[in-house]
């Protein structure tokens, strides 16, 4: 493999590894595992805002029209096209002027499993020699009459 392919797959490969790094928007609530009873790890800021940096600055603005088959965590499965697809979500979301988790939003009401969903969101993707990998980091949902934006200390619009 050429050099270029193996540091852009390595820079891929850490940016899916490190979903758990994402600052604010798509991690953890703040303090949610102090309400458990639990500690809540301790993240260097510096490697946060370097990840979300570089899925900024390298991510396409994409839509993805399908189904919404599960949610597990802050990942959503859609299925387009008999094809599934996993979507990185952020903690919370903007509603109608009210703030849900993700949870809240995807449990049934208003929206849940079955339900067709539009969702808008950024793409990073690598092909290599007989594999593709493509990583979906979701801004805005639409779906049953409802439109809910991602709530992230930055704004994400069409270019």
């Amino acid at each position: 493999m050429e050099r270029k392919h193996i540091a852009l797959m390595l820079s891929l490969l850490i940016a899916l590894g490190g979903l758990t790094l994402l600052p604010l928007g798509w991690s953890q609530g703040e303090g949610e595992g102090e309400q458990g009873g639990g500690v809540s790890p301790r993240r260097h800021p510096c490697c946060r805002w370097r990840l979300i940096r570089f899925i900024l600055t390298h991510g396409e603005a994409t839509t993805l029209e399908g189904k919404l088959l599960l949610v597990e965590g802050r990942i959503l499965v859609l299925e387009i096209e008999d094809e599934e697809v996993h979507v990185a979500l952020p903690h919370r979301w903007l509603v109608e002027g009210e703030v849900m988790t993700t949870e809240e939003l995807l449990d049934g009401d208003p929206l849940g499993a079955g339900d067709t969903l539009t969702i808008d969101a950024l793409m990073l993707s690598h092909e290599g020699e007989g594999y593709v990998v493509e990583f979906y980091a979701a801004y805005e949902i639409e779906g049953g009459g409802i439109e809910a934006r991602a709530l992230t200390p930055f704004n994400i619009r069409p270019g």
